[in-house]
């Protein structure tokens, strides 16, 4: 089908040139200011000699390790009061109670479709009997966990119009 009907490849080819044309403006600014920032770093420490480069190394290397090593310690401290809380959720005093009405349920099941549901639910218990399907059974229940108890609704609801 692709031999008959066309892709109309100007549109994408537009915008897809637009948005490279964009994300190639954003990195030409972004390398711009790079350089000019470079350069004007460059120029305050033209005058620096090798020995203030070793102290400003050094003293930055003694700055960085002294914080990681009082933030190593204060963790380990036994102070627990700056320590993260875990609270529990509290139910609100105040919350206005709601009854939940029960399942409504407007539609009739029909004999066939009900017969249907009988024998699923024969055939899931004789699988739950048998060593070899139980393997079968457990899959099925663990893939499908709310199969069970909506058989039993509807099986349920089904006996309870049959009633009436």
């Amino acid at each position: 089908m692709k031999l008959f009907f066309k892709r109309n490849s100007k549109k994408s080819d537009v915008l897809a040139t637009a948005k490279n044309n964009l994300w190639q403006k954003f990195d030409q600014a972004n390398l711009r200011l790079q350089y000019k920032c470079a350069n004007w770093l460059e120029r305050k420490t033209a005058h620096f000699t090798r020995l203030n480069w070793i102290v400003i190394l050094l003293c930055f290397t003694v700055f960085t390790t002294g914080c990681s090593i009082y933030l190593i310690v204060n963790s380990f401290s036994s102070n627990k009061n700056r320590n993260i809380t875990v609270t529990p959720i509290t139910k609100p005093t105040n919350l206005v109670p709601t009854k939940e009405k029960p399942l409504e349920l407007n539609t009739i099941i029909s004999e066939t479709e009900f017969e249907k549901i009988t024998s699923f639910r024969r055939y899931m218990d004789s699988l739950g009997r048998s060593p070899t399907g139980k393997k079968t059974h457990d899959s099925i229940v663990l893939n499908r966990p709310g199969l069970l108890d909506s058989l039993t609704i509807i099986e349920n609801y089904y006996y309870s119009h049959l009633k009436n």
